[in-house]
């Protein structure tokens, strides 16, 4: 049995010992405070000189958008820069801003988000219809210059003589024109007199017109490109049709809710935008993204055919040529 000194000797070593151990603790404590406290001055500081990260969430100026429909999807990345362009030339004035993309949603669902201002969406690209006129706010600058009126056509490539004898607008009535549900093309055509298949998925067209399901799959200007070149490897039977044009008026705008905060946003919106076509930066980023495009496409030496757009109002700027790209003006 060890003695009361030993005892007291062994008790006094343990707990030497147990501080010896606590004593690191006490330590890391100190230093993670530390770490904490210099990283919460460091957000500080970089929250000082961003007024985007500076301002509380509730107070920003917030454009949300439809997202892509699928990982192939690049349709809209212009017209997101002109959006972005816009609020930024404005921030002097309006202050910070944020734009986030949505789920993906049909157009349908998009109109009737904004008509109902439910949040889920704040800003939309779309076609002018005449119940989106009377029910929405839009801003009267068609975004892409109605490049989207110059219809181009996907087709089969085993289908590529057909269309050496086309001549007329009647002539291209013999064949189908394949368009997603809903859109406005839909019904511009029908009123032509065209015939009409539509398809409720946007990559599923692509696979109908492989399919036969319709002829002509009828894209923009700006679309058909990448829309080619992204999907040419698993759809080798595709082709660009090489010599016609199917032409509309088809203005496409940004639209906003007719709320207190809609107009807020609209404003800002316009007021960029007409800032940046009085200095040319407009014009500029329409080049920037469209220039090879278009010189891959040669719309100057195609047959250009052209039909009527029902749904067009007195509200179209029809008048104002800066906002109208035309490919076979001379410069």
């Amino acid at each position: 049995m060890a003695s009361p000194l030993f005892r007291r000797r062994h008790h006094g070593c343990s707990q030497a010992i147990h501080r010896h151990h606590r004593e690191p603790s006490r330590q890391s404590l100190r230093l993670l405070v530390y770490l904490a406290f210099t990283l919460v001055s460091a957000a500080e500081s970089l929250a000082s000189d961003n007024p985007t990260l500076r301002a509380q969430p509730d107070s920003l100026m917030t454009y949300i958008y439809n997202a892509p429909e699928s990982g192939l999807d690049n349709r809209y990345r212009y017209q997101w820069e002109i959006l972005r362009t816009a609020l930024e030339r404005t921030s002097p004035k309006y202050g910070p801003y944020r734009m986030t993309a949505s789920e993906p949603m049909s157009e349908h669902r998009q109109t009737l988000e904004l008509l109902h201002a439910t949040g889920k969406i704040s800003v939309m690209y779309l076609d002018t219809t005449p119940e989106r006129e009377k029910t929405l706010l839009p801003i009267h600058i068609p975004v892409d210059k109605n490049l989207v009126g110059y219809r181009i056509f996907l087709i089969r490539s085993d289908s590529r003589n057909r269309f050496n004898s086309i001549r007329t607008v009647d002539d291209l009535r013999g064949f189908r024109f394949g368009l997603g549900l809903g859109w406005a093309d839909v019904d511009i055509l029908k009123a032509n007199n065209f015939k009409v298949v539509t398809g409720s998925n946007y990559e599923g067209l692509f696979e109908m017109l492989v399919q036969k399901r319709f002829d002509i799959f009828s894209r923009g200007a700006e679309e058909i490109v990448d829309e080619y070149d992204l999907r040419k490897k698993k759809l080798p039977q595709l082709a660009i049709e090489q010599t016609l044009i199917l032409y509309y008026p088809l203005p496409m705008y940004f639209w906003f809710s007719k709320t207190d905060e809609g107009r807020k946003l609209a404003a800002r919106t316009e007021e960029g935008m007409r800032s940046m076509l009085a200095d040319g930066t407009y014009d500029r980023i329409f080049d920037r993204y469209f220039k090879q495009t278009l010189g891959r496409l040669k719309l100057d030496k195609r047959r250009i055919l052209r039909i009527n757009n029902p749904l067009l109002g007195p509200e179209t700027p029809m008048n104002d040529a800066r906002l109208w790209f035309d490919p076979f003006s001379k410069h």
